[in-house]
């Protein structure tokens, strides 16, 4: 399924008033704020995915706006959700080393924490195009690895606890395939069985484990990663309250048996060309921890593609 021509034809799939899209850019303080009811335990924190850093189309500009408009929000901390460039997959090695300094340059501004995800865009050498070979010692995560550290881990803060999965796959012969490897839901049963049934999860991966999309596309598999089952199979067991997803670069919202379910929408909106075809303009998800819950909003910033599209 080629993704893109896929979201052409998706419809508007945000149901929640609570994950309204914005018509117009909206800052920080235009957003439902809740009040901190136990400084103590509540919290904000910052979901931007597909940031999709490059040279061209004002990208670099674009992310600036992004990322000061984030620091204005004093959030706690920030987790990227995958494909921070754009994109290593069939560049060589010199873009490729462009692309992750000019990002880490752009995020360098962030005044909080940040925890990355690995999108397939970070990864080298998974399309046809590329001039790595799998033997190459650049070819797969070593870029990324090397700029961000672990593909997958969990961490924990305030009483909550996050897992961040590894959701891209490298299938022979230079093929992205996501899906979840053994040894990682090996170590991810462990990590859920370590926390316990009781603690709130926040789980974060690249490619979707749930999407409504899926049930409007001709492709029978979906865009989720093929072994999504294994994943929902373990956070069963376990008190999820949120699953943030990035990859389509639609904000949509589901819920199901208590468990949240968010695409992320995208910092770089439809490939820094303007709005996606559901109406999500270029933005990132402000979460707002109160005791238990969290509460989800999508909040645009002030920068229009028109103006870089010559």
């Amino acid at each position: 399924m080629l993704r893109r021509a896929f979201l052409q034809n998706s419809l508007a799939l945000t149901l929640a008033p609570a994950g309204k899209i914005l018509a117009a850019p909206a800052g920080y303080l235009d957003q439902k704020l809740l009040p901190k009811a136990n400084p103590e335990r509540d919290f904000d924190f910052v979901f931007f995915t597909d940031a999709h850093m490059q040279p061209e189309l004002g990208a670099a500009a674009a992310c600036a706006k992004c990322f000061n408009q984030i620091n204005e929000s004093r959030p706690d901390f920030c987790i990227a959700g995958g494909d921070q460039v754009f994109d290593v997959c069939e560049q060589g090695l010199d873009r490729a080393h462009l692309l992750f300094k000019q990002y880490r340059q752009a995020e360098a501004e962030l005044a909080c924490k940040v925890y990355h995800t690995v999108g397939n865009h970070d990864v080298t050498g998974i399309n046809q195009k590329s001039p790595f070979e799998p033997g190459d010692p650049e070819y797969g995560k070593k870029l990324y690895q090397e700029n961000f550290g672990k593909l997958y881990y969990s961490y924990d803060y305030k009483g909550w606890h996050f897992i961040v999965l590894d959701s891209i796959g490298i299938q022979y012969y230079k093929i992205f395939s996501p899906h979840f490897d053994g040894a990682q839901l090996n170590w991810l049963e462990a990590d859920l069985a370590a926390v316990g049934p009781t603690t709130p999860v926040v789980v974060v991966t690249h490619v979707p484990i749930t999407s409504m999309l899926g049930s409007f596309s001709t492709d029978q598999r979906g865009p989720i990663v093929a072994n999504s089952y294994a994943v929902h199979a373990l956070l069963a067991k376990s008190n999820v309250k949120l699953v943030l997803q990035g990859h389509l670069h639609v904000w949509e919202k589901s819920q199901y048996h208590g468990t949240e379910y968010l695409i992320g929408g995208a910092v770089s909106g439809a490939w820094w060309k303007g709005k996606m075809e559901d109406g999500s303009s270029e933005g990132y998800t402000l979460c707002q921890v109160r005791g238990d819950e969290i509460v989800t909003s999508y909040v645009t910033y002030p920068w229009v593609a028109a103006n870089h599209l010559t």
